[in-house]
């Protein structure tokens, strides 16, 4: 990046996503699109409005009328191909999965109060550090996965970036905004920001030692290696010192090295091993004192060396390894200005600056220290990354949350979600006209809800969201989900009941009842109908039952009876139809008594429809005209009177009752005949 001495312009922040979209295979030849649009080919496409769907077909851009005539014209395919979409790559899968894990655990530990407020003690902060600690390493193991990759194009490639981007934007908002948060010492940020600089921007690199270092070199040859003094400086400023410390020592042993570069390599070496280091039994007090002993013994060594380079600038004029030596202990002792010259990256000059000038700072600080070092450079210069930590630094919340939407809609959800659980988010809420932290989830759940495998994520995510929005769009979602088998069926039911998504719930019911009524599963469709107290539909499929017995002759039903009747469910068509069934069997077993108090309790107790009482009615005369006396004469006033009802219905309404008056001519002289014999027989 290039540096500046001029003033940072403001951060002009684009809200904007584009999303490119590849199909395989495509629906035209590769190679032949240019050819293509001079026919007058393109597609045309259907978005799906909730699933992740497109329906595409071949059409012509223009209308033939407007088209030149020596132009071909194809008709229209009549083929519409539907694609998905792949709004998550499946790479992402186990991280998602992993992470939702982390987030369902975490809203647990939240509501369950483990976690309590920063003014009730460090508890509950630790337990979300360790929440925190899992994020960060399902993010590490993600990028290792990726790296494993064997044939890695360009997007894994962006991949990577983007989780390693991930990785260190939130490592460095819980240094912040966690791991420092405990009392004493160890609340200083500094070693924090240098353990996370060394993580997440590794320097020197693995390779450059592996070559300094290569085949054990004595100390000649290690001061003959090329890019040794780079690489010394790369050590100092990113807080290597025993290493340094080291290096510098077997170097002062050299006959390469002029005696002055050998003395004094020397005594930096010594100066960098008795570098002081801050502990929690340590007061502050006490480590500030050895650390200003500390400096001035390395300002001394400075000045020593500067001297020496002015006072003979001819005899010295050469000595690479005296000016280098000068350099580093320039940044040991906090030079602004070297740190500056000699770094590569805007955070390698804010951790040597707070490494050895503020080394007990703490996060409060950062934002004035980071406003020395981001000024150096021009705006233009910074990524997203850059910009994103250039306002976690500032402590700058609401213009870093939609900054980290813009690197990865996983990281701004995840991001608002535990600044809302250390109460930070108030800040945020005083600037954006809707909820951060619902937003970010809202906007992160589009992307999971129309996946294939991810749907059940997307509605945790919107369940545990824990707003009247996030429940709304969840009953929403829910009530939309595609429900191609009983399983998956049996999956968004639970769902519903988890969160008492009582609208969802029902409709969703009644929609499973359609459709085992459509294929067929009777049983199934009353079940389903059942659980929401739909009775009307319950009914229609009892008279589809009915109907089916009435057009076969066939009492076939008896299955599907006995499996709704094992849930316990109480209806009065599904009872009609169970006592119809016990009717049935004990007029073939010639149970003929049994069988007449069947058939007339389903007449007294009205539990048949209306429409199926002239068939029970007809079904009575073979009781009454048979060699047993079934029907005694209050049984037979009482058949008597349901007749009479039917009747008197069929003639105020104008409706066929669905008995014609020879078998109603028929039923009474069976009546009147069982009657003179009941009284007879009493």
């Amino acid at each position: 990046m290039q540096q500046t001495r001029g003033k940072t312009d403001k951060f002009v922040i684009s809200r904007d996503k584009e999303a490119t979209t590849h199909l395989f295979p495509g629906l035209f030849p590769v190679g032949r699109q240019a050819e293509w649009t001079k026919q007058n080919r393109t597609l045309t496409f259907s978005i799906h409005p909730l699933d992740s769907k497109l329906a595409l077909a071949v059409a012509g851009k223009l209308p033939r009328e407007k088209l030149d005539r020596d132009v071909r014209v194809f008709e229209q395919d009549q083929r519409v191909t539907i694609c998905g979409v792949a709004t998550v790559p499946d790479e992402r899968l186990p991280f998602i999965n992993d992470t939702h894990a982390v987030f369902v655990a975490l809203q647990r530990l939240v509501s369950e109060g483990s976690a309590d407020s920063l003014d009730q003690g460090t508890g509950g902060i630790e337990e979300i550090l360790r929440m925190s600690s899992l994020y960060r390493e399902a993010m590490l193991r993600q990028v290792r996965v990726l790296q494993e990759v064997t044939a890695i194009n360009e997007f894994i490639e962006e991949e990577i970036e983007t989780f390693q981007s991930m990785h260190a934007i939130w490592h460095l908002f819980e240094i912040i905004y966690l791991a420092t948060v405990a009392p004493g010492l160890s609340t200083s940020v500094v070693p924090y920001f240098m353990e996370w600089l060394n993580t997440n921007f590794p320097a020197p690199s693995a390779e450059e030692g592996r070559r300094i270092a290569e085949g054990s070199p004595t100390a000649d040859e290690l001061a003959e290696r090329d890019g040794l003094w780079p690489y010394l400086k790369k050590l100092a400023i990113r807080g290597h010192v025993s290493i340094l410390a080291n290096m510098l020592e077997k170097l002062a042993s050299s006959k390469l090295l002029s005696p002055a570069a050998a003395r004094w390599a020397g005594a930096i070496s010594e100066a960098s091993r008795k570098m002081p280091l801050g502990s929690n039994e340590e007061t502050t007090g006490s480590f500030n004192a050895r650390w200003k002993r500390w400096n001035e013994d390395v300002r001394n060594i400075a000045t020593s060396i500067k001297s020496l380079l002015n006072s003979d600038k001819k005899s010295v004029d050469g000595d690479l390894a005296l000016k280098s030596l000068f350099a580093i202990v320039e940044i040991l002792r906090g030079n602004v200005d070297t740190i500056s010259a000699e770094s590569e990256l805007w955070q390698d000059i804010l951790g040597a600056v707070m490494l050895y000038s503020e080394p007990t700072a703490q996060a409060s600080r950062l934002p004035s220290l980071a406003s020395v070092v981001v000024e150096q450079y021009e705006s233009g210069a910074f990524t997203e990354l850059d910009r994103a930590l250039v306002a976690l630094l500032n402590h700058d919340l609401p213009e870093f949350l939609p900054l980290c939407s813009h690197i990865d809609d996983w990281l701004s959800a995840h991001i608002a979600d535990l600044m809302e659980h250390i109460s930070i988010m108030d800040v945020c809420r005083r600037v954006f006209s809707v909820d951060p932290r619902e937003h970010y989830i809202l906007a992160l759940c589009e992307t999971y809800i129309g996946h294939e495998n991810l749907w059940r994520v997307g509605l945790d995510y919107l369940g545990l969201c824990k707003t009247r929005a996030g429940i709304s769009v969840m009953e929403e979602y829910a009530m939309r989900v595609t429900i191609d088998s009983d399983r998956k069926a049996e999956q968004v039911l639970r769902v519903c009941d988890k969160y008492k998504l009582k609208t969802a719930r029902d409709r969703i019911h009644r929609q499973l009842g359609r459709q085992k009524w459509q294929r067929g599963r009777l049983g199934a469709a009353i079940g389903h109908f059942a659980k929401v107290a739909d009775s009307s539909s319950i009914s229609l499929v009892c008279d589809q039952l009915w109907n089916e017995y009435l057009g076969s002759g066939k009492l076939t039903y008896g299955s599907v009876i006995d499996g709704v009747l094992a849930t316990g469910l109480k209806h009065d068509r599904v009872q009609f139809l169970s006592r119809y069934r016990d009717f049935h069997e004990c007029y073939r077993s010639a149970e003929y008594v049994q069988a007449g108090k069947i058939l007339l309790s389903i007449l007294v107790s009205e539990i048949a429809p209306p429409h199926a009482v002239a068939d029970l009615l007809v079904d009575s005369i073979p009781l009454l005209e048979g060699d047993t006396l079934v029907f005694s004469s209050d049984d037979t006033f009482e058949l008597m009177r349901c007749a009479e009802s039917l009747t008197a219905s069929q003639s105020s309404s104008r409706i066929s009752c669905g008995i014609d008056r020879s078998e109603l001519s028929i039923f009474n002289v069976a009546c009147s005949r069982n009657l003179a014999r009941a009284f007879v027989m009493s």
